[in-house]
């Protein structure tokens, strides 16, 4: 079977261009607008939600790209535009076909079965709706037990119904079975801990174990329900008055069997598939609970590793070595060893400490070898209060306080409505200290100027010791 005998050549170019993105987000929005108006999907109004939903991201078309070839390159490139060009270009891939209504004249979307199918699977993939899992075996225990009871016509759609149900139980079986491991196998190419809480609590956990692992541990369990259903089905091969109920409606809706031996055959084989399947599974299971504990515990033990690693030189040498495996274990890809050198500067920061004293505001700057000198003794706090200390540092908050720093300032104006830090009387260290502090003050509700820094901002060295930015100081209201 030639699978483009049913879709046309081109149909997954688009998954391939530069704008996949954006076509990925007009097919989920297609899929959309099938949900929200069924058979009459409007192309206004497709167009409108896709619109509305990535005006951003269809701006980014790059036209070229896709319309090299196309007349429309020409057009002027406009959301509403690029958006035509984006149906233009699902229509040309076999996407969606439009239908022109011949009384209104209006234009409606209609989607091949083919189309249909792939939106699903597109959607149902990067949904993060966590009911991804159908409750195959309750459901497939529930119909069966119905039937059981009824012995009615439905029996053999029944059967159908439930061998259709356990094959896709197999198949999500094995997929969970393949990415737990999957997800094990990559914790060997991870490097960080957030990475690794990454890929366990939001991919692992909300792709895989919500949706699908926990259900079957818990209210769609294999065990729970591998007994009853087994026993329904043995019970139908071994009453002769339903097995014979299930040949006729056998030979009645299964075109393809001839005889009554043809049917029995069919549906013992049906019957048997679901049983060996869920015995199977069962088994299986087990492996998967082992697989399920073992990653965890990994990835546990990885993250402890990764946030207790040296952070010595040694430690600084293995993240190194980290990033060189990373390099040369590169799944297959081209090796990029020229990026190893910029990785390995990234990987070392190297950190200049340093100290200010009383020197460090004035010129000429000096840099002093740091010493060890003894430790500070700690405060019993239990001594008598010192009053010379005491008001020694009641001194120094008055001499900085709010209202001496405006009365500098107010001094510093004079009878001017505006100055700059060049025309300030800087004469000491103290006045050094009252300028830094009239600037910060500036900002203040109670202060009666304002400043503003112009660039170019030039700066003023006084007294050739006071090094300062020429900042432009207002009063406010003149």
């Amino acid at each position: 079977m030639n699978l483009f005998n049913k879709i046309p050549d081109n149909f997954f170019s688009i998954l391939s261009s530069k704008n996949k993105n954006i076509y990925g987000l007009a097919l989920v929005t297609l899929y959309d607008a099938l949900a929200m108006y069924h058979s009459k999907i409007r192309k206004s109004d497709y167009l409108d939600l896709l619109k509305y939903r990535g005006a951003n991201e269809i701006n980014s078309l790059i036209i070229e790209d896709d319309f090299a070839s196309d007349n429309d390159v020409f057009i002027e490139p406009n959301l509403a535009n690029k958006a035509n060009l984006i149906v233009k270009r699902l229509i040309d891939t076999g996407w969606i076909i439009i239908d022109s209504d011949v009384k209104s004249g209006a234009d409606y979307i209609l989607l091949p079965d083919y189309s249909i199918s792939m939106l699903k699977i597109i959607y149902d993939f990067v949904s993060d709706n966590e009911s991804k899992y159908i409750s195959y075996v309750q459901s497939t225990y529930a119909d069966l037990q119905m039937a059981d009871d009824n012995q009615d016509e439905f029996l053999y759609r029944t059967l159908t119904s439930a061998y259709n149900k356990t094959k896709e139980l197999e198949l999500e079986v094995t997929k969970l079975d393949h990415s737990i491991r999957v997800f094990h196998k990559q914790l060997s190419n991870i490097f960080s801990p957030n990475e690794v809480l990454r890929q366990h609590f939001d991919v692992a956990r909300e792709d895989v174990v919500n949706p699908i692992y926990h259900p079957l541990k818990t209210n769609d369990s294999i065990i729970l329900f591998n007994g009853p259903i087994s026993s329904i089905l043995k019970r139908w091969i071994q009453t002769e008055a339903v097995r014979t109920k299930l040949i006729n409606q056998c030979l009645l809706l299964n075109h393809t069997i001839k005889d009554e031996a043809e049917a029995e055959k069919d549906i013992i084989k049906k019957i048997n598939y679901i049983q060996d399947t869920y015995a199977k599974l069962s088994l299986q299971m087990d492996e998967i609970d082992k697989a399920q504990s073992n990653y965890t515990k990994a990835s546990t033990e990885k993250v402890i590793y990764l946030n207790n690693n040296d952070r010595t030189i040694k430690g600084k040498l293995e993240t190194i070595f980290l990033n060189v495996a990373r390099y040369m274990n590169n799944d297959g890809k081209e090796r990029i060893y020229p990026n190893i050198v910029k990785d390995i500067n990234n990987s070392i920061r190297l950190y200049q400490q340093g100290y200010i004293d009383s020197d460090s505001l004035t010129r000429p700057y000096k840099r002093n070898a740091k010493y060890e000198g003894d430790p500070m003794a700690i405060d019993e706090f239990e001594h008598e209060v010192n009053e010379g200390l005491m008001l020694s540092l009641l001194d120094i908050i008055d001499r900085y306080s709010d209202e001496r720093v405006m009365e500098f300032m107010d001094e510093a104006f004079k009878d001017n409505k505006e100055i700059d830090v060049k025309d300030i009387n800087v004469k000491d260290v103290e006045d050094y200290i009252m300028v830094i502090l009239g600037s910060v003050k500036a900002s203040s509700r109670d202060s009666f100027y304002k400043i503003e820094r112009k660039e170019p901002l030039g700066r003023v060295l006084k007294d050739n010791t006071y090094d300062m930015p020429n900042y432009h100081f207002e009063k406010k209201g003149e």
